[in-house]
């Protein structure tokens, strides 16, 4: 007895964004250096519900599932457009659909009745409403088979959702045996046409600091192969031709890069199963080159790349928020960021910028990593660069996540030696650090799926019946709108820059005019899942969380809304 039926699916066209691409000059400068002679050149998943079909069977109904994106928001509140294209598949294998019901009284929908007992912990949902069971078959012996499909091959609870649901289907009273599929979604993307060589990249991933020496190449490192154990498709593209990272903390057995002469594509050089790409790699050791040059060789490295297909491809991007950061992110979909910082003040300030700089370009940060935080001697912490600079920029900008990371001699020693230390100690303490961050940029990047927590927009009908007045949605709230001062939003900023610069918020940036109570901002933009990017008239620039947004001030509605 065979319960499915495969149905065509499509996926959405895309329309492909501006990238600007290296110069051809550069490129042919730089061909020699990639091993060649040459001249150079330039699922969707869909629900599946049974409808009506009386006793003897139904019918399937299609529900395309919706995908995150971000919408700008002019001072009017009118949509101005999406900042990246809808995620489309690019998997050339066809996607079964997904069972979220069947006829009741049937043997399906007794599997799927006991497949409601297993709960996704990200999402707060079941597998079956999540969408994740495919190809669910019933042999007349009452054998059970189906395929689970996950967001990513590297979730961090498979082996548990395997092991709930054998037993929670092995306990209906007819079923004989169980086997669960373990498979990923198919690969899925928001690259342009221009950037071919990343068509198969799930998720990119930047590991910023915008300070050098706080260990950010370290925690790219390690968290590339954590995710590589986990079992995802992994790559590390170091941004930093100044000073590669790579070739000292990996040890490749061919450690160059070659092009290859007929498509013009470089192939990344791989290492313990990632594919990693450096400049340090191409022969040269550091550059010594200006700005512009450098912009136009860290997109030429990373676009005609040929990465293959791949669940995370990890950058390694280099200190600073010049010319190299903001082409990075106007060139590629940027998924997240992982911030590193250590515990000084000092550190704080210019990671601080960083945070700001992902936030303007609708970059979530989904995890601060705090290097060097403490050293441990006879179960006594010792912090000798003090703390703070991690739980603060968590507090200020909604970052959700932070880990703390000790000062240990075998972390450096792996570096400098070329062998990561997951690899090496890889159930060691500090390695089951690097797996609870992994684990939680998979989760995080998982629920960025799901789109934002909330909505925010200036109140233009004039329900509130307050100048300045903005409306409010958040998912957690069940959706319903509230309304809050745009004022309130502008003084409940904490960020160093409000407090050093502007007094805490209550003035404007010459920090002696007060914030006018009808002020209005000039543009917002969701951020992830977290947060509002909120551009105010005197050029100030604020990450609001909607956790921060909610704590205002709420405005009595005065007025229906109009339609």
């Amino acid at each position: 007895r065979v319960s499915t039926r495969r149905l065509p699916v499509s996926c959405p066209g895309v329309n492909p964004t501006c990238a600007n691409m290296a110069c051809v000059s550069l490129a042919r400068a730089t061909c020699a250096t990639f091993g060649t002679d040459a001249s150079s050149r330039t699922s969707c998943g869909t629900d599946v519900r049974w409808g009506g079909g009386g006793a003897g069977g139904g019918k399937f109904s299609t529900v395309r599932p919706l995908r995150a994106s971000v919408v700008r928001v002019t001072t009017r509140g009118k949509a101005r457009g999406l900042t990246t294209p809808r995620a489309h598949a690019t998997s050339n294998t066809p996607n079964s659909p997904s069972i979220t019901s069947a006829p009741a009284g049937s043997k399906e929908a007794d599997v799927l009745d006991a497949l409601r007992n297993v709960i996704d912990p990200d999402f707060g949902e079941n597998i079956v409403n999540c969408g994740f069971i495919k190809d669910l078959l019933i042999s007349d012996e009452g054998g059970v088979t189906f395929t689970l499909e996950l967001t990513t091959p590297a979730c961090p609870v498979k082996e548990e959702f395997d092991r709930l649901s054998k037993a929670f289907v092995g306990a209906v009273d007819w079923v004989t045996s169980v086997n669960v599929n373990m498979t990923a979604q198919p690969v899925t993307n928001d690259m342009p046409d221009t950037v071919a060589g990343m068509k198969g990249v799930r998720h990119v991933i930047a590991v910023s600091s915008c300070k050098g020496g706080v260990g950010k190449s370290t925690t790219s490192v390690n968290l590339a192969y954590t995710l590589s154990m986990m079992g995802a498709k992994v790559g590390i593209f170091d941004a930093d031709v100044f000073g590669p990272s790579l070739p000292t903390m990996t040890t490749p057995e061919f450690p160059v890069l070659q092009m290859n002469k007929d498509t013009g594509t470089i192939t990344p050089t791989m290492y313990e199963g990632v594919g990693i790409v450096s400049f340090g790699f191409a022969g040269q050791g550091s550059a010594i080159m200006r700005g512009p040059m450098v912009s136009g060789l860290i997109n030429q490295m990373l676009t005609t790349t040929d990465w293959g297909e791949l669940d995370y491809l990890i950058i390694d991007m280099p200190p600073g928020t010049g010319d190299v950061q903001l082409t990075l992110c106007q060139v590629i979909s940027i998924t997240a960021a992982v911030v590193v910082t250590t515990p000084q003040k000092l550190a704080f300030i210019d990671v601080e910028k960083g945070v700001r700089m992902f936030s303007k370009l609708s970059v979530p940060c989904v995890a601060v990593v705090e290097n060097m935080a403490y050293f441990e001697v006879d179960g006594v912490k010792h912090k000798p660069f003090g703390e703070g600079s991690g739980q603060r920029i968590c507090d200020e900008y909604g970052v959700p996540n932070l880990f703390q990371m000790p000062i240990v001699p075998e972390l450096s020693a792996c570096g400098d030696t070329g062998v990561p230390l997951v690899l090496k100690d890889p159930a060691g303490e500090v390695s089951s650090l690097y797996g609870a961050i992994a684990a939680k940029v998979v989760q995080e990047v998982a629920k960025l799926q799901l789109g934002p927590r909330g909505g925010l927009q200036i109140d233009d009908a004039g329900v509130a019946g307050v100048p300045g007045a903005l409306k409010v949605m958040l998912v957690d709230e069940g959706g319903l709108p509230f309304y809050v001062r745009a004022v309130d939003v502008r003084r409940s900023d904490r960020s160093a820059k409000a407090v050093g610069e502007a007094r805490k918020g209550d003035f404007m940036m010459d920090g002696v005019t007060p914030v006018p109570t009808d002020i209005v901002p000039l543009e917002m933009n969701v951020v992830g899942n977290y947060a509002v990017s909120i551009a105010w008239p005197d050029g100030f620039s604020q990450v609001a969380t909607f956790a921060q947004i909610a704590q205002c001030e709420r405005l009595p509605a005065k007025a229906k809304a109009k339609a």
